[in-house]
């Protein structure tokens, strides 16, 4: 895995509050903490929007009927 680095600017109060949420929870660094946000953003997310779609069809709503290929690009879409 490649690591990238990035800047972040964000308001003196917030960051004053997220080092402290930081520490009060055992994080080892802000980093480490913004990386566990953005991570549970993105995946967790990613996960309940695909278990929405899923339970949309089992109900029949929004229902679209599709080939294999065409179900694989439609969720590639989303």
């Amino acid at each position: 895995m490649t690591l990238k680095q990035i800047s972040l600017t964000i308001p003196e109060n917030l960051l004053k509050a997220s080092k402290e949420y930081s520490k009060e929870f055992g994080y080892r660094n802000i980093q480490e903490f913004v990386l566990e946000l953005i991570r549970k953003k993105v995946f967790f997310e990613r996960m309940e929007r695909y278990q929405k779609i899923e339970n949309d069809m089992i109900r029949g709503k929004n229902v679209k009927k599709f080939n294999q290929k065409d179900a694989v690009e439609y969720l590639k879409s989303l």
